[in-house]
């Protein structure tokens, strides 16, 4: 497996020379190469852009160019990006959302398991038929107050965020391990919701979908 680069690349030259590469020297899981999913990526600030990754017959492919038809994208500051690869930033929902960006951090792309802020491949089509713009917000982590986007269905990334998610590295983590659950921590006014709850009901709903159709299959 390629060597992940010690010092942080910039994010053309990391996203469409050592993404592809990396992806490349992975051994896939019998049923990986049936995928053929689009992810949108937009990186804000010096450095950034925007990309199409594409999973399709077990390659990766790494497109410049919009990401307004993908059906799920990241979106992100290069500054909170290089702090979640490089630097540890972002606390649990930080190393969910790294993993996108490292092949082979997870054991399949296919995978049943998701993370607090990455959903697996099987669920990006039902989120697809969504239209919002969710922002989460970990506070109080090392290195500062850290933030993650996902526009959920295609379409321009609006100014402001739909819904969005406040909470600590520190209860992030606890999530993370199970030792807290998301609801109790929601109604102790642990996690601050601002904007359109009914976003994420239709999240919840959409990855309750994947999770049967993954046990439907299996």
């Amino acid at each position: 497996m390629l060597e992940f680069p010690e010092a942080p690349l910039p994010p053309a030259e990391f996203m469409e020379r050592w993404l592809p590469e990396a992806f490349a020297e992975l051994t896939l899981p019998e049923g990986a190469d049936a995928h053929d999913v689009q992810v949108g990526v937009r990186l804000e600030g010096k450095g950034g852009g925007e990309w199409v990754m594409q999973v399709a017959g077990g390659r990766l492919e790494v497109r410049a160019e919009s990401r307004d038809e993908t059906g799920f994208s990241i979106v992100q500051s290069v500054v909170d990006w290089r702090g979640a690869l490089w630097e540890g930033r972002g606390g649990a929902i930080g190393q969910g959302a790294a993993m996108l960006f490292r092949p082979g951090a997870r054991a399949a792309l296919g995978e049943a398991g998701g993370s607090a802020s990455l959903p697996s491949l099987a669920a990006l089509e039902p989120l697809r038929s969504l239209d919002g713009f969710l922002r989460i917000v970990v506070t109080g982590g090392e290195g500062g107050d850290w933030a993650v986007a996902a526009k959920l269905g295609p379409g321009s990334i609006p100014e402001e965020p739909t819904t969005s998610l406040t909470l600590s590295a520190e209860d992030a983590s606890a999530m993370a391990q199970g030792e807290l659950n998301p609801l109790e921590a929601f109604m102790a006014g642990r996690i601050q919701l601002a904007g359109d709850m009914a976003l994420m009901m239709q999240i919840q709903a959409a990855l309750m979908q994947a999770a049967a159709s993954r046990s439907a299959g299996g």
